[in-house]
């Protein structure tokens, strides 16, 4: 009885909860935009240059406007960095009075292409349009109804266009058009004493697109935001955009839409590839030139160690500079200074004892030193002897250190 009873309340909390979420939620279909993709991603003109190739246009897209299209073209331009050079207009000019076909956005005329060469003036905004300041109300704040906080409806920026009877029909169907854009508070009329525009568009608020003559071509200024991918298939914004870039089968049109250059580096890769390589080899030998070492160029020979030719010409040198007696008395010096650095107590020795500590250490005979680290006249030979015995004894000194006699050459000699 009691399993039943369980069964019997959990069945009633579920209907509970259930009659509660069914009166306290409401079910609406919302549409979520599928982001963009692929080459779309990247063009906001996508898909008007996929909807005039279908229709047999030509489409070029170009990044710049360093060259102009071909007499006869349509160019679609929405660069806002077109003009940065100012041969840009004149060439545009030129291009406008041989035949070209220009469409513009209306924020895009300055007051300069209307002064100098595009025959419009801009209009006065209706008085209607102008903006009035509301007061606030006095007395107690009042709550606004739910309904004021709504958000706008899915077309309230679509509106209906005309097409006046004074200018030739762009379709047979009509010469109405529903465009969904934002509206654009620039809006042009031709100037005095020009002729009338070739094709003109007009919504509730004034003009909404207009064509004039200039020289053999023309210029078209209308609203932008229809080009978009994501208005193109709004309303009649397709129609409208093939009526104002004049589509025909076969027909040239050039989209500019940004002003981009190519990467630094890669420009100069591409217009001067030799001389990078050779500035970045001359950067790298300078380098190369001036960074540290961890060694010398060449490892330097041994001061004990030299050729006999070396040896030759610098005792030459030395005794055509100072004499025999200076040779000697260099040779001393550097067995005295070996012998100071090898054998303890050897500076305060006197003559005698330092002769015989050095033949003690290199194993020399002690008289044989004595006379050669004696001064006295010496001739020629005896110099060369004792030359030969003073530079044994230092050599000795430096390689191996104090020279310690084994018991067998001691006896021998």
């Amino acid at each position: 009885m009691n399993a039943w009873l369980v069964r019997i309340g959990s069945v009633l909390v579920l209907a509970a909860i259930g009659f509660w979420l069914v009166s306290a939620t409401e079910w609406a279909d919302t549409e979520i935009p599928t982001p963009a993709s692929g080459e779309a991603k990247k063009n906001s003109f996508y898909g008007a240059q996929v909807m005039l190739r279908e229709l047999g246009v030509q489409v070029v897209k170009h990044d710049s406007l360093d060259t102009m299209p071909p007499a006869q073209a349509r160019l679609v331009l929405a660069s806002s960095h077109w003009d940065m050079f100012p041969e840009r207009e004149q060439r545009l000019r030129q291009w406008v009075e041989q035949g070209g076909h220009l469409v513009m956005p209306s924020h895009l005329i300055n007051s300069d292409l209307l002064e100098g060469w595009i025959p419009l003036v801009r209009e006065k905004p209706p008085a209607g349009d102008e903006k009035k300041e509301s007061k606030e109300p006095s007395g107690p704040r009042k709550r606004l109804p739910k309904s004021q906080f709504a958000e706008p409806a899915k077309d309230a920026d679509c509106h209906a266009v005309t097409e006046p009877e004074t200018v030739p029909a762009s379709f047979a169907g009509g010469r109405s058009f529903r465009i969904c854009t934002w509206w654009s508070p620039a809006r042009y009329r031709p100037a005095d004493k020009q002729p009338p525009p070739v094709w003109t568009v007009l919504g509730a608020k004034g003009t909404e697109a207009i064509r004039v003559q200039v020289g053999r071509g023309t210029v078209t200024v209308m609203p932008w935001g229809l080009w978009h991918n994501a208005s193109l298939t709004r309303g009649d914004n397709a129609l409208f955009a093939v009526a104002a870039v004049q589509a025909r089968s076969g027909a040239e049109v050039w989209f500019v839409a940004e002003e981009t250059r190519e990467p630094f580096l890669r420009w100069i890769w591409n217009k001067g590839w030799a001389a990078l390589l050779v500035g970045l080899l001359a950067l790298a030998v300078a380098l190369w030139r001036a960074a540290v070492r961890f060694g010398p160029l060449a490892p330097s020979a041994g001061t004990h160690r030299r050729s006999m030719a070396e040896q030759v010409r610098g005792t030459a040198g030395f005794l055509h500079m100072h004499g025999a007696d200076a040779l000697h008395a260099a040779q001393l010096r550097a067995l005295n200074e070996s012998a100071g650095r090898q054998l303890r107590g050897y500076a305060r020795r006197d003559a005698a004892a330092r002769a015989a500590a050095i033949a003690q250490a290199t194993g020399l005979e002690a008289a044989m030193l004595v006379r050669a680290m004696g001064e006295r006249a010496r001739h020629a030979g005896a110099m060369s002897v004792d030359l030969e015995v003073l530079e044994t004894a230092r050599r000795r000194l430096d390689a191996h250190g104090p020279f310690m006699p084994s018991p067998s050459s001691s006896s021998t000699s």
